[in-house]
């Protein structure tokens, strides 16, 4: 049960972050590469003669083929997805294992082959199912649980107000309990150490390994679909109240200091995630109010960055414009850019990536990707 002081204001985002946490699923992977069959073992089978009708004892070889996996085992035979079909897998699970037993004639090595190849392709199928159930349920949690936070907080306001109405003295039901701190299950950043130079003695910088860098934009590209799904949840919102819907799965996800409004370099950042008291990652969030508009967000998010960091992001925010269009305008935008280097690939419909240089020092490459999203209007929902 939460109580009044864990969803104060000043506490919302950990509480937020503590519950996408603890109610995210995780998709299942599979290790095909681990898979493993147990020492085979002489067992007794029961046979029916067909044309005779006679049962008769046969003595073959039992295989128990093991496949680790990582993820919600729950997934793999207990939850099925919106797609299916009446083929569903088989196996066990345990622990973070799932196996199939066997039973075959020691010349029936073909059959077994097939049959584990035929077993894997059912649990992939089942697999890739499930996948877009999990994500469109990870994807909507944040907002689901800041809705329940929220609603949690105006209720604990309600009762509050209710006892000072009443106006009598409120003695307290014995020493209140301790603190509680969430233990979120966050995942590190870890940036990775470059080598050091031989015979350097200084510690290495910190520099934000570029899967992790995927990861964050991916966390934050997800909102899109978010934003598709819920739209009416979007209406009306500024960048402050935006900014505050990435921070929330940011924090649920990862376990550097990510934060709003923190002062950096030259100015304010709206997002960055320090690592080890070292700036790793920052972005800008912004309206698009044209070519212009996206020009200025760039030489801001440029004049935040200090020489150390090299890997950041625009979260740009469209509304009442033509989504095609801007989309279109936003790579001639940066090739005019003075310090714009080159275009780099990246697989998505409403994102682009560039290599730009550093404004304090031509040598140094960054590496900005602009995240676009088309923000709901009321007139719009309107529509039929």
């Amino acid at each position: 049960m939460l109580t009044s002081s864990q969803v104060e204001d000043g506490n919302r985002e950990q509480v937020c972050a503590y519950f996408v946490s603890e109610y995210q699923i995780q998709n299942i992977l599979l290790h095909d590469e681990a898979l493993e069959v147990l020492e085979p073992r002489e067992v007794e089978v029961q046979i029916q003669n067909r044309d005779f009708g006679r049962t008769y004892t046969a003595k073959k070889l039992e295989f128990k083929f093991e496949l680790p996996f990582e993820g919600h085992g729950e997934l793999l035979f207990h939850c099925k997805p919106s797609s299916y079909d009446f083929n569903p897998p088989q196996g066990k699970v345990q622990g973070n294992i799932v196996t199939l037993t066997i039973v075959a004639s020691p010349n029936e090595a073909d059959g077994v082959k097939r049959t584990i190849g035929e077993w894997k392709q059912t649990l992939y199928r089942y697999i890739s199912w499930q996948q877009s159930d999990v994500n469109a349920w990870n994807t909507e949690l944040p907002i689901l649980v800041g809705q329940l936070v929220e609603a949690r907080r105006q209720k604990h306001e309600a009762d509050k107000k209710l006892v000072v109405d009443i106006g009598v003295p409120v003695r307290r039901r014995g020493d209140p309990p301790a603190a509680y701190v969430f233990p979120v299950k966050q995942k590190q950043i870890g940036p990775k150490l470059p080598a050091s130079k031989s015979g350097a003695i200084r510690k290495p910088e910190p520099v934000l390994d570029m899967a992790i860098y995927e990861e964050i934009l991916d966390t934050l590209a997800s909102m899109s679909v978010t934003m598709e799904r819920c739209p009416s949840s979007f209406v009306g919102m500024k960048e402050e109240d935006l900014r505050m819907q990435f921070l929330i799965p940011l924090n649920s996800k990862f376990a550097g200091e990510t934060s709003g409004e923190t002062f950096n370099a030259a100015g304010k950042t709206d997002i960055l995630i320090k690592q080890d008291d070292r700036i790793v990652f920052v972005a800008e969030c912004k309206f698009w109010k044209g070519p212009k508009s996206l020009t200025d967000a760039i030489d801001q998010l440029l004049s935040y960055l200090t020489w150390r960091e090299t890997k950041a992001a625009i979260l740009l925010f469209n509304r009442k414009q033509n989504f095609s269009s801007v989309l279109s305008q936003i790579p001639e935008v940066f090739q005019a850019h003075p310090q714009f280097i080159r275009d780099e690939p990246y697989n998505s419909e409403t994102g682009f990536r560039f290599i730009v240089r550093h404004p304090n020092d031509r040598q140094r490459q960054l590496i900005v990707t602009i995240l676009a999203f088309d923000i709901p209007i009321a007139e719009r929902l309107d529509q039929p």
